[in-house]
């Protein structure tokens, strides 16, 4: 994660005159090549004794304080050899500028920014990198001054070790993690896919390689599974069957397959995710067509097979590198991660959302200080609870880097589904959901005042999906007459038609089938109350 903090600018004209000691400052540069830091800030500083102006040990310990970071004492240097106001000097002012700001000094960072906006020039007034530095400086300085509250946990040895872990995926139920880790295995750098599963308590078992002969030699990344855990998405880079340098491929039935040349380009893909309802995968993608370098996209998933690829658009894209797309399972709330909306610099999490899954994603929002910072964050997946949130980070912990777990702040919090919700996103179209606690009186088709919280949760449902159908059925145990058994389960069927056609604007249709569809035995008292049931189907 950490990036090289100051890059050298020497001047193009060089004076040679005698009073320069050479001598020292050879030394100071070889050993500076050698990695004996204190030797070369000691040889240094010698040869700045004759001449405290000379640019090139000024700024060869500018660079060796910004690496140290230490970056008060490495803007000293870098000034000692550029003048703020002086309009030759602005790319070496610049250079200061991103030393602050690249390491979260935002009010210092914000001075020498506008420095260089006003210097008479028109270079920069012609580019948007300053103003855009600026913004975002603004921002954080404001963020800065209003926190929001972040307590952040690692997630323990259970997860974690020594290496590098990262890039989280959490199952639709929130009970299996996996996840990413990066290690020596047979003298050779791997990345390979790790799982958990939780506990009677809750809590994480010891995670192990992910099954499947999905792991190999190569390197496999960002995982993500479908709602009903069927299928998975991750990534690999330079396989045979590879289309680009990195291609996003499927997991079905133990075997993993090239997601195709429509979702795959010859660009970079990768990251990919899947919506709740199934309907589209989401990726990032460096192809042709988007609005920056790395765009998310998305392609719509048919019985035939995925659509061309559409660009999420204007809103959720910038001119810079969108990644990490996840869409949590209320369908409504989606979050990312960018280094070209207004933020603390770097890679941001931002929140997006919509009213129900036809609109389209609605302006991002940062999810604030201190979740983000100066520092790259991304690749945050939320639990179905709305709240609880696991992220990569480098903070402390076991070893490079871990993953931990926090809660998000309410007003960037998803909707919590409720347990018809996620028994709806589970099942496979045409698949029969029972609505548990929608009740009748005794050989009535009258409901009991409880099944309203029931009817309710599934009209919630059906707003956030408008252009979902599906059909209503009632069933009856076998005793009694048949034909009555059928007429009941019709007017069951049809009084819960109404009550819903009242409240949504949904295609729906209702269904009686009396006794002729059991789910259990009708010789037991048990298996006649299960086959006593309202229910519903997706047709489309």
């Amino acid at each position: 994660m950490k990036r090289l903090l100051l890059t050298l600018l020497f001047p193009s004209i060089l004076s040679f005159a005698q009073t320069k000691d050479y001598k020292n400052f050879d030394k100071a540069v070889k050993y500076n090549k050698q990695g004996n830091i204190e030797k070369s800030i000691k040889y240094a500083n010698k040869a700045l004794e004759k001449n405290p102006d000379w640019s090139q040990p000024n700024l060869l310990l500018a660079s060796i304080y910004a690496n140290k970071r230490q970056i008060k004492s490495a803007a000293d240097y870098l000034l000692k050899v550029y003048n703020e106001n002086d309009p030759d000097d602005k790319k070496g002012i610049e250079q200061l500028a991103k030393l602050y700001y690249s390491n979260g000094f935002y009010d210092e960072a914000l001075f020498y920014l506008q420095k260089i906006e006003g210097l008479d020039t028109t270079q920069y007034k012609s580019t948007n990198q300053i103003t855009r530095y600026i913004a975002n400086c603004n921002f954080a300085i404001e963020a800065i001054k209003n926190p929001i509250e972040f307590k952040v946990r690692n997630l323990g040895s259970h997860i974690n070790s020594d290496n590098e872990e990262y890039l989280p995926a959490i199952s639709v139920d929130g009970k299996t993690l996996v996840y990413s880790r990066r290690f020596m295995k047979d003298n050779i750098l791997q990345e390979d896919f790790f799982i958990s599963e939780k506990d009677a308590s809750n809590a994480w078992n010891q995670s192990m390689p992910y099954g499947d002969n999905l792991n190999t030699y190569g390197n496999e990344g960002a995982f993500s599974f479908s709602a009903n855990k069927n299928i998975a998405v991750f990534t690999a880079c330079d396989r045979d069957d590879r289309l680009g340098r990195c291609d996003l491929y499927l997991l079905i039935d133990g075997r993993a397959v090239n997601a195709g040349k429509v979702v795959n380009s010859q660009e970079w893909d990768s990251q990919g995710c899947f919506s709740p309802d199934g309907k589209y995968l989401y990726f990032v993608s460096s192809r042709k067509g988007g609005y920056g370098g790395k765009d998310i996209w998305r392609s719509q998933i048919t019985k035939n097979g995925f659509l061309e690829p559409e660009n999420l658009g204007g809103s959720i894209n910038t001119k810079h590198d969108e990644m990490s797309p996840f869409l949590h399972p209320d369908n409504l709330t989606f979050y990312f991660a960018s280094d070209g909306h207004v933020g603390m610099g770097d890679y941001d999490i931002y929140i997006s959302r919509r009213k129900n899954n036809l609109e389209s994603w609605g302006v991002p929002v940062n999810i604030g200080y201190p979740i983000n910072t100066h520092n790259i964050e991304n690749s945050l997946v939320v639990d179905n609870d709305g709240k609880t949130a696991y992220y990569t980070s480098d903070k402390s912990g076991f070893g490079l880097e871990d993953i931990f777990v926090f809660d998000l702040p309410e007003n960037m919090q998803a909707d919590e589904i409720s347990e018809l919700e996620l028994e709806i996103i589970t099942q496979k179209i045409g698949e029969e959901v029972v609505l548990k606690n929608v009740i009748f009186a005794f050989n009535s088709y009258a409901l009991e005042k409880s099944s309203f919280v029931e009817l309710d949760k599934l009209i919630v449902y059906l707003k956030k999906n408008p252009n979902l159908e599906i059909e209503i059925q009632g069933h009856t145990d076998d005793v009694g007459n048949d034909r009555e058994n059928q007429i009941l389960s019709e007017q069951r069927a049809n009084i819960v038609f109404e009550y819903l056609t009242l409240r949504v604007n949904n295609t729906l249709n209702h269904k009686g089938f009396g006794e002729s569809v059991p789910l259990a035995n009708n010789d037991t008292e048990e298996g006649r109350a299960i086959n006593r049931r309202t229910s519903f189907v997706i047709i489309q």
